[in-house]
């Protein structure tokens, strides 16, 4: 079965190139003369039509005029003119006009544009056949396209042969010009059914295409002389085909359309698509080409020329079946209107210009080419203007570019953001580099106080006091945006100039607007994260006492871990960002010291300036620590502990005392809970030096039984404790109800005894053995 259809892909393949040898020859190598002739009352062969594109319009020759020879013999005794009433394939043309004599010779090598189309349309449906076949060729609807195609190429092919009165050329061109309509109607129908899952028999076509191929043998009897009158019938029947078919193909689209017109479905989408491309494909040769001659008796445009817009239709075919996404035609088409409308003012203005300057020059039928074609053409143009616009805008239009995509960065961005400290590093760092501005300001202002988050250089004292003057959305050095007014603040955003001391564009500014708009809500965000955070930290210090607080263990643990995962981001933060920076100055400065060029003066200043970066570097050591106390894994609670008292003891306005007893079985406890004990001593230790006013501290780490006992004693002023109250007793605002809930979250108790003026003692005792996991 294979084989068999290799051997008839073959042969068909061998007889097609054949004919296609052959029509070429007659293309290039004999002329497309154009006469129709016709015996007059008289006897005498006149010419009655002559094709504009042909030799006799080169010759010119006019309908009226006599042919008394071709090729030195009567008319009457050339095939050509018996067969078909045309004057081809002729040398030599004798002429009679008004009774003078007039001789032609007709050159061969006249071969013209309008010979070269059709192969050019040829080529097109040839590798638009072959493509389908490799590309698509599991579809049905592909390959019935794939014969459409097929078949207008042998239309093309034939066309020149056809026109020179060769009999093959018109046999095989009547022949396709029957089955295309068809071939189309069946392709249409197995289309929708692939699409639409739409039932429409295809069983009759087996009959269709055996009727013409009977057609088609039946022409092969032009061949013999006497049935050359057959060929009189030939047109009138192609012709009925053709237009019947085309019709029969039209009232299925019509039905397709009527069926889904109000659905929204991909079936009505790819019906839509469909009727759009039909009337693209044959608007210009009925509006330029038919309907001109059929009423005015001239041609805008050649047929020859407009044919190529029928190729579209099928074309269309090929995306609709190889795309499972199409654009909405609906839109296209209205787009498409709207430039036309746009487009018809000022064509029509340029279009009476072209006629009133000359007047004298043209005639209707280029005025009117002049009019169509502008319109057409500046219509495509307003068409096509967005999408390449858009295309060209990093060319055309650099600066919009950068701004529109900073724009979708810095609006993507705005989802992440949760605190201020991210609002400074990921939005506001990528408005001030986009606007290439010094620096930038993002402003709160409360009630009572006044928040300022900056990037780059700005001086943020005289942004404050600009800010409490009411002073900043008019002074010339700042571009100040003011954002909607909330409740509890007002919200600026505030851009120094830029750096080439150039004023900030009104294309900036619309920008900045823009980005003020979507900064509101992401504000508004940030302030109720905050707000929700201090409400829930406020909760945590009214949480149960001791013996209920087992069923809220995980609130507890919730909050506790979020605050663990805020410290070693910022922890991590300053390793990997602001200690790596240090370490690379202090390299480049050490690199400068080295350099034989300087005094000794320089060379100190450069030492001092690295003794500074190693304090600040070792400051910052500290307080990622302090953050993130990595050694409680590594040495163990008590040893972490010793650690950072004897360091908090050289700069502790007080002695500070550490005392230890044995204390082994806390190191097995988990991690989480040894880092509730550090965090509790760390904000004992913070809350001594800015409150205590000791002279001693004491803290002290005993097991008895089966418990931890952590004690803190100092000889400060004291405070009048009452439980519940939110008296702070450390820098990072933990309340002694929140150190509470520490304790109390890892199954320990706490007992606080303080009187103003004697100072503090706090023990607190924890289950060894029974141990909350935090």
């Amino acid at each position: 079965m294979y084989a068999r259809k290799i051997f008839l892909f073959g042969f068909f393949v061998v007889i097609f190139l054949i004919v296609q040898i052959w029509c070429s020859y007659l293309t290039f190598h004999t002329p497309y003369i154009g006469i129709n002739v016709n015996l007059n009352k008289d006897g005498q062969w006149e010419i009655i039509g002559a094709h504009s594109q042909s030799v006799s319009e080169k010759l010119g020759l006019a309908v009226g005029d006599i042919v008394k020879l071709v090729d030195g013999k009567p008319p009457e005794e050339s095939e050509y003119v018996i067969k078909w009433g045309a004057v081809e394939q002729a040398n030599q043309i004798l002429i009679s006009r008004d009774g003078v004599d007039l001789e032609y010779a007709i050159f061969k090598n006249s071969t013209t544009l309008y010979d070269m189309i059709p192969l050019a349309e040829e080529f097109v449906c040839l590798l638009l056949a072959c493509l389908l076949l490799l590309r698509l060729r599991h579809s049905p609807s592909a390959k019935l396209l794939s014969v459409v195609f097929f078949t207008m190429a042998a239309i093309y092919m034939s066309l020149g042969a056809s026109i020179r009165g060769d009999v093959l050329g018109k046999i095989v061109i009547s022949t396709f010009m029957m089955i295309l309509p068809f071939v189309f109607l069946h392709f249409i129908i197995t289309f929708f059914q692939e699409k639409g899952e739409i039932q429409i028999g295809t069983t009759y076509f087996k009959y269709i295409y055996a009727g013409l191929l009977a057609v088609a043998l039946c022409r092969g009897l032009y061949l013999l002389p006497s049935m050359i009158n057959l060929y009189h019938l030939d047109g009138i029947v192609t012709l009925s085909a053709f237009i019947i078919g085309f019709l029969i193909s039209l009232c299925v689209i019509a039905f397709m359309y009527l069926k889904v017109r109000n659905q929204q479905t991909y079936l009505s989408s790819i019906v839509k698509s469909v009727c759009f491309s039909l009337f693209i494909s044959i608007f210009p040769i009925i509006c330029l080409s038919f309907l001109p001659k059929l009423l005015l008796d001239i041609w805008v445009i050649d047929a020859i020329y407009t044919s190529w817009t029928i190729i579209l239709f099928p074309i269309s075919f090929i995306y609709l079946i190889a795309s499972n996404q199409l654009y909405d035609i609906g839109l296209v088409i209205r787009r498409f209107i709207f430039a036309g409308l746009v487009s018809f003012i000022p064509v029509s203005l340029f279009t009476g210009m072209y006629a009133f300057l000359f007047s004298h020059e043209v005639n209707q039928k280029q005025i009117l080419f002049v009019f169509v074609g502008s319109i057409i053409l500046v219509s495509l143009l307003l068409y096509a203007a967005e999408y390449w616009t858009t295309r060209l805008e990093p060319f055309l239009f650099p600066r919009k570019h950068v701004l529109q995509s900073a724009l979708k960065k810095i609006s993507k961005n705005l989802g992440a953001i949760s605190t201020l400290r991210e609002l400074k590093d990921i939005i506001l760092v990528d408005i001030v580099n986009t606007l290439q501005v010094l620096g930038g300001v993002i402003v709160f202002q409360h009630k009572d106080e006044i928040e300022i988050i900056a990037h780059g250089e700005v001086d943020t004292l005289e942004i404050e006091r600009l800010v409490r003057e009411s002073a900043l959305l008019h002074h010339p050095d700042y571009t100040s945006i003011e954002m909607t007014g909330h409740e509890a603040y007002t919200g600026y955003l505030i851009m120094s100039r830029k750096k080439t001391n150039m004023r900030i564009s009104k294309e900036e500014k619309q920008w900045l607007q823009l980005i003020t708009s979507y900064l509101e809500i992401s504000l508004e965000n940030v302030h109720l994260i905050r707000k929700l955070t201090s409400n829930l930290q406020h909760v945590a210090a009214q949480l149960p006492n001791e013996s209920t607080a087992q069923d809220i263990q995980w609130f507890r643990k919730v909050m506790f871990e979020l605050q663990e995962e805020e410290r070693v981001r910022i922890a991590n933060d300053l390793h990997d960002t602001t200690m790596q920076d240090l370490f690379f100055l202090k390299r480049r400065i050490s690199s400068i010291s080295e350099k034989g060029t300087l005094d000794k003066s320089d060379l100190d200043q450069l030492h001092n300036m690295n003794n500074f970066v190693d304090m600040i570097n070792a400051s910052l050591r500290q307080s990622c620590f302090e953050l993130n106390p990595h050694l409680l894994k590594e040495l163990g609670l008590i040893q972490t502990l010793r650690m950072y008292i004897e360091k908090e003891a050289y700069t502790a306005p007080f002695d500070l005392v550490f005392e230890t007893q044995d204390a082994a079985r806390i190191e097995h406890v988990d991690l989480p809970t040894k880092r509730h004990i550090f965090r509790i001593v760390q904000e004992l230790l913070n809350n001594a030096k800015k409150h205590s006013q000791s002279e001693k501290v004491q803290f002290s780490i005993d097991e008895a039984g089966q418990h931890f006992f952590l004690n803190y004693e100092d000889d400060g002023v004291g405070f009048t404790y009452k439980e519940g109250s939110q008296k702070e007793i450390g820098a990072s605002g933990m309340g002694i109800e929140q150190m509470r809930s520490r304790i109390i979250h890892i199954g320990g108790h706490i007992d606080i005894q303080s009187t103003i003026g004697q100072g503090t003692r706090i023990k607190m005792w924890i289950p060894i053995e029974e141990v909350i996991t935090a």
